[in-house]
């Protein structure tokens, strides 16, 4: 059995994780894995996949698959995972100064993407204000070089490091 070694998150629409789960496996055969795993998060609503291939390149993969096939009818967002830490905003903070600030290029600018789901123990903002000064690089919130993204899924947390086109979104396949 080949080793599985990146993760990626996958929305898809309540109440519909197994259609989404064949989907999303059916996509990664095609793309060259036999062996992905999906699993339920604490969240309905999105999956986690589990792969042996390049998370970033299934990202571009599966829009250049969009553009050809009427594939995703339910698999509708993927989002390459770099890193799990406890839902906790210290754990947080600690892995972005420890892992995450230093892939941000002193000459690059950032941007901070938080999606919290059924995590009301803080406001948004709050996230923000707390999270945000552990990067010390000019901000910009239109068009970064680099989006760090915060996803609140239950009692565990993913957080990426992504460029442009690090995503794929059918409503927003480009």
């Amino acid at each position: 059995m080949t080793p599985v070694t990146t993760d990626l998150l996958v929305s898809y629409p309540w109440r519909r994780f197994g259609p989404a789960r064949r989907e999303i496996l059916w996509i990664l055969k095609r793309l060259g894995d036999e062996y992905a795993r999906v699993e339920r998060t604490d969240v309905d609503g999105v999956a986690l996949v589990q792969t042996n291939l390049d998370g970033r390149e299934v990202v571009r993969r599966c829009r250049k698959l969009f553009q050809t096939t009427p594939t995703f009818e339910f698999a509708i967002k993927w989002v390459p995972v770099d890193y799990w830490c406890d839902t906790d905003l210290d754990a947080m903070k600690n892995l972005i100064e420890e892992r995450i600030r230093d892939q941000i290029g002193e000459n690059e600018t950032w941007g901070l993407k938080i999606e919290k789901r059924r995590w009301q123990k803080y406001h948004t903002v709050d996230i923000v204000a707390y999270l945000a000064p552990a990067i010390d690089r000019r901000v910009n919130l239109d068009r970064p070089d680099k989006l760090v993204r915060v996803d609140v899924v239950g009692r565990q947390t993913a957080i990426s490091v992504l460029r442009p086109g690090d995503t794929f979104s059918v409503n927003a396949p480009t």
